[in-house]
């Protein structure tokens, strides 16, 4: 799929400020103007200079993933679940109203779970769009 230059288009539709002109300015092989894209097209083409931004990025600041980090992920997220849980059932055991420190303590730990499980899932859906390369994982 083609990417368009939109900041050109931008430009060329500032120097036009004419509303029939072709958006893209593009033209079909006898040189006539092509009909303005349909906004189905126009979100296919963001969607397309997104997943090419995105695998940029990631080539630029993650490049390989290594499987033994993912599994240090999940170890992670597990072990944080896993102490919510327990002090979760700790505070509850007390028979004593929750105090704010309880609280806050709480609430600081689904924060800290909710980032990782947020990067987690991004990071899945990275690997399985093959916006990243994984180790010794064969591409499909």
């Amino acid at each position: 799929m083609s990417v368009i230059d939109f900041i050109a288009v931008r430009r060329r539709q500032d120097n036009t400020k004419s509303e029939d002109s072709p958006v893209f300015g593009a033209t079909d092989k006898s040189g006539k103007p092509k009909a303005p894209l349909t906004a189905s097209q126009f979100t296919r083409h963001v969607t397309q200079i997104i997943e090419d931004e995105m695998r940029r990025s990631l080539k630029r600041h993650v490049d390989v993933i290594d499987p033994r980090e993912m599994i240090d992920l999940a170890k992670m997220l597990a072990e944080l679940k896993g102490k919510y849980i327990s002090m979760t059932l700790t505070i509850a055991s007390n028979r004593t109203p929750m105090t704010d420190a309880e609280m806050e303590q709480l609430r600081g730990m689904r924060v800290k779970i909710q980032e990782f499980e947020a990067a987690y899932n991004e990071l899945n859906e990275a690997i399985s769009s093959q916006l990243v390369e994984v180790r010794g994982v064969v591409k499909e």
